[in-house]
């Protein structure tokens, strides 16, 4: 399935934006396309085709007119480059102008995301700024802006939108029960959340909003495709059409998924002009819905987690979303873990007042709902996350939800991302 398919002049244009690249150059039919259709004969762009192509095999433009530069962390392998030039940054940072949040003048909004290296914290700010709102740069990876210091500025500056990591607003509002305060009655002026960069299933966001007493709003994109999809005012994720062409392919690569199958997401990059990605494998799970939304908009796109989280559990297969929906219903479900175990599912969660438990009925009923085994241990506050270190330290690694089955019986998990 596809999301709405630009003109054949557009992908065209694309084409041979991309010739100038070297990685490209011997990949694209010599002729112009005669169909939107025959795009699909075109080779898949891959993570490794980046990384053996970087830092300036999909250059397509001259060096004069690069204006920014950044990389993927390379946590998985080698990092990716991504050049970009004025143009790109302006209509990277124009997607985000419909963001349901609707920064405005007044607006003051504490951008906790990432500075170093990777995207989406200077295009939040450029976001910001186009809107006459007023940002403050707290990277999440500066131990200048610590948890405490951000709890700090939320109330002596009475940020109206907190931007950041899904796991960052949790951590901050934990931060800020050590510190006797309650995140939804003493941030007054917080209007909102806007996150990225991590999945936001449906029973994530309502934990967040009932912590914080405020709507979110999420995005998606990466480092190399940029702003991909958004959140409009009813927080509805919605595909940036005018920016980014998306497909969602079953998982021979070759056959288009149906309307409403989860598959994985290809996406092609319309206007971008430095590194332009054609049919670019975004090892992300997603599903294309077609449904009315009341912004007016058509398309609503489900990203469901990587590839990489997606685990067998007996006969049946389990992602990010499922099992972010699945800790959900618990009574407790901020911080978690978990594991296949046999035909089942092995879940370890901090509980959130002492003596907490799952009811035995409870449990009964989700095993009913997901067809299969649950086994759910709940362990003391600071098991996963040491709250101490919230106070000291500030640096917060990326989050692990998922373990091999050796891995948890060992308790790797203990502690495993360290504030």
């Amino acid at each position: 399935m596809t999301a709405a398919s630009p003109t054949l002049a557009a992908l065209n244009q694309v084409i041979n934006r991309c010739r100038k690249a070297p990685f490209y150059r011997d990949r694209l039919p010599r002729l112009p396309l005669r169909s939107v259709e025959e795009f699909s004969s075109i080779p898949l762009t891959t993570k490794e085709d980046l990384r053996r192509n970087s830092p300036f095999g999909l250059l397509c433009v001259a060096p004069d007119r690069l204006y920014q530069y950044h990389e993927s962390y390379g946590t998985t392998g080698t990092p990716v480059s991504v050049w970009l030039t004025r143009q790109d940054l302006r209509l990277n940072a124009e997607a985000l102008q419909h963001w349901g949040v609707n920064f405005h003048p007044g607006d003051l909004v504490l951008n906790r995301f990432p500075y170093a290296i990777s995207a989406i914290a200077h295009t939040v700010s450029d976001a910001v700024k186009l809107r006459g709102a007023c940002v403050l740069p707290a990277s999440s990876r500066s131990l200048v802006s610590p948890f405490t210091r951000v709890v700090k500025l939320l109330q002596k500056l009475r940020v109206t939108v907190l931007a950041g990591l899904p796991l960052q607003a949790l951590l901050i509002a934990e931060t800020a029960g050590l510190m006797g305060l309650d995140p939804k009655a003493d941030f007054p002026a917080l209007r909102a959340l806007c996150t990225a960069g991590e999945l936001l299933s449906p029973g994530r966001r309502q934990t967040l909003e009932e912590i914080w007493g405020v709507p979110v709003f999420d995005n998606y994109g990466t480092t190399e495709i940029g702003v991909a999809v958004v959140d409009c005012q009813w927080q509805r994720a919605h595909p940036c059409e005018e920016q980014c062409y998306l497909e969602i392919l079953r998982e021979d690569l070759s056959t288009p998924a149906q309307e409403g199958e989860t598959g994985l997401l290809v996406v092609t990059t319309l206007q971008r002009e430095a590194t332009p990605l054609l049919r670019y494998l975004t090892g992300d799970r997603a599903r294309l819905i077609r449904e009315e939304c009341t912004c007016g908009r058509n398309t609503v796109l489900e990203v469901r987690g990587r590839t990489d989280y997606l685990v067998t559990v007996g006969n049946r297969r389990v992602d990010l979303w499922d099992l972010e929906e699945l800790v959900s219903r618990l009574p407790c479900r901020r911080f978690w873990v978990a594991a296949p175990c046999g035909s089942g599912l092995e879940l370890v969660v901090e509980e959130e007042s002492p003596g907490q438990t799952v009811p035995a009925e409870l449990l009964a009923q989700l095993e009913q709902e997901y067809q299969m085994k649950l086994s759910v241990t709940v362990v003391s506050k600071g098991t996963l996350y040491d709250r101490q270190e919230l106070l000291a330290v500030g640096v917060v690694g990326k989050p692990q939800y998922l373990y091999t089955p050796a891995e948890m019986a060992a308790q790797k998990y203990l502690k495993s991302v360290r504030v």
